[in-house]
C-alpha cells in the first residue's frame, strides 16, 4: 500500500508539473555574485552556492548538485515550478519525481530562451551534461531542433510549410537501456508514435508512419526497400483489407506490406494482381487455368451458375 501510495504521489506530481510548468518565468536572484573556482563557475550568496535553476540579471541558468553552473545540451527537470527555483545549496530540496525535457545552454551558461526552430551541434554522449570550464568536443554534426513556449525542446508532431514531421519523444525503441539522446530530434524512416493510442484504446498497437530523407510525413501508396505500402491521409500505415479509388487490396496484418497472388483469408481464397495488387474478380487466368472470384472476390468451387450457365469448378478453384 505504501508503494502504491508512493507512485500515486509521483504521477500526480509530473502531471501537475505538467499544468503548473507553463513557461519558465520565476524570481531574480539578486545580492549573489558569480565566482571561478578551479575552472568551474559558480554563483555565491552569503558564502553559499546557488543550486538548480536560477534567473539572473535576465537570465536563465543551472547549477549542478554542486553549485557547478552547466553549458551545452542538459536533460534537466522543468524549471518555474518553484520546486527547484532559486535553491542554495543550504537549503532543502524536494526529492519527489520531476518531468525532464532537452534545454540548451551557451557556452556562456545562459539557458537558450528559443521558441522557435534553431540548429544547433546534435546532441552526442560526449556533449551532454557538461558544466563550465569541462573541456569536450563540440559535435561537428548539425540538427534542427524545435523549442517551446518554455524552451524546451519539443517533441512529438509539428506541422510546418504543408508537411508534418515528427520529434523523437523516447529515445532508442528496442534498447533496453533508456537513452535519451534522440528525444527531440527530427524522425526519418519508419518511425511508430506509442502515445496516439495512450487513454484511447491499450489494446491497439501504435501506428506507424514512414518519414522521408527530410524527415516529411508520406501518405498514400509508398514503395519501401522494394515492398509497397498504404499510408492513409494521417499518415498512419495501413494493415488488413483496404478499399483504396475503388479496389481493394490487402495488406499485411503486421508488417503492412502489400500483398499480391494468392490471398487466403481463412477459410477463403483471393487473388490479387501480381502486377499492382488489386483484388481480382471475375473470370482470371493463373498458371495456365481459369477460375471464377464472385463479386466479393472470393474463389468459388463445386457447381456454379454464372451468366446462366452452369460451370464445375475443382476443390482447389480450377475450372474442370
Amino acid at each position: 500500500m505504501k508503494i502504491l501510495k508512493k507512485m500515486m504521489q509521483v504521477l500526480l506530481a509530473v502531471f501537475f508539473f505538467g499544468l503548473l510548468a507553463t513557461n519558465t518565468v520565476f524570481a531574480n536572484t539578486t545580492g549573489g555574485r558569480f565566482i571561478d573556482k578551479d575552472n568551474r563557475k559558480y554563483y555565491v550568496k552569503d558564502d553559499h552556492k546557488a543550486i538548480y535553476w536560477h534567473k539572473i540579471d535576465g537570465k536563465t541558468y543551472y547549477f549542478g548538485d554542486g553549485g557547478e553552473m552547466v553549458v551545452g545540451w542538459q536533460y534537466l527537470e522543468i524549471p518555474g515550478t518553484g520546486y527547484r527555483d532559486n535553491l542554495f545549496d543550504n537549503q532543502p530540496v524536494n526529492e519527489i519525481g520531476l518531468q525532464e525535457k532537452w534545454y540548451y545552454f551557451g557556452q556562456d551558461g545562459a539557458l537558450l530562451e528559443q521558441t522557435d526552430k534553431q540548429v544547433l551541434e546534435a546532441k552526442t554522449s560526449e556533449n551532454t551534461g557538461k558544466v563550465y570550464g569541462e573541456q569536450y568536443p563540440l559535435s561537428a554534426e548539425k540538427r534542427t531542433y524545435y523549442f517551446d513556449n518554455n524552451y524546451a525542446v519539443k517533441t512529438g508532431w509539428i506541422y510546418e510549410e504543408g508537411h508534418w514531421y515528427y520529434l523523437n519523444k523516447l529515445g532508442n525503441f528496442g534498447d533496453d537501456s533508456y537513452n535519451p539522446l534522440p528525444i527531440g530530434e527530427v524522425a526519418k524512416g519508419w518511425t511508430q508514435d506509442f502515445h496516439v493510442t495512450i487513454n484511447i484504446d491499450r489494446s491497439k498497437p501504435a501506428p506507424w508512419y514512414y518519414l522521408d530523407a527530410s524527415g516529411k510525413m508520406l501518405t498514400d501508396w509508398q514503395k519501401v526497400n522494394g515492398k509497397w505500402y498504404y499510408f492513409g491521409s494521417s499518415g498512419s500505415m495501413a494493415t488488413g483489407w483496404k478499399y483504396v479509388r475503388g479496389k481493394w487490396y490487402y495488406l499485411d496484418n503486421k508488417n503492412g506490406d502489400m500483398k499480391t497472388g494468392w490471398y487466403q483469408d481463412g477459410s477463403t481464397w483471393y487473388y490479387l494482381d501480381p502486377s499492382n495488387g488489386d483484388m481480382k474478380i471475375g473470370w482470371t487466368k493463373v498458371n495456365g487455368k481459369w477460375y471464377y472470384l464472385n463479386s466479393n472476390g472470393a474463389m468459388v468451387t463445386g457447381s456454379q451458375t454464372i451468366d446462366g450457365k452452369v460451370y464445375n469448378f475443382a476443390s482447389s478453384g480450377e475450372w474442370i
